[in-house]
C-alpha cells in the first residue's frame, strides 16, 4: 500500500486550512472566556500555555481523523 501523501494534502487544502483556523479560533475564544472570567491573568506568560494547549488538542484530532481519511481513500483505490 502506497499513500501519495502530497496529493492528499492538495485535494484537502481547502479543508486543512479550515481545519487550522476553526482550531485557531476555538483556543482564542476558550482563552478570552477564562480571561474574562479572571480565571487567566491577561499577560502572555498566562495565556501562551493554555492557548498551545488548546491549539495543540485540536489540531491533533483533526490530523488524526485526516490520516485516517487519507489511509482509507489510499486503501478504497
Amino acid at each position: 500500500m502506497k499513500i501519495d501523501v502530497d496529493k492528499f494534502v492538495q485535494e484537502h487544502q481547502e479543508e486543512i486550512m479550515t481545519l487550522v483556523n476553526h482550531s485557531l479560533n476555538r483556543a482564542g475564544d476558550i482563552v478570552n472566556k477564562q480571561v474574562q472570567a479572571g480565571q487567566l491573568g491577561a499577560t502572555m506568560q498566562d495565556v501562551l500555555p493554555v492557548m498551545l494547549y488548546e491549539i495543540l488538542l485540536t489540531n491533533t484530532v483533526a490530523t488524526l481523523r485526516l490520516a485516517a481519511e487519507m489511509v482509507n481513500e489510499s486503501t478504497a483505490n
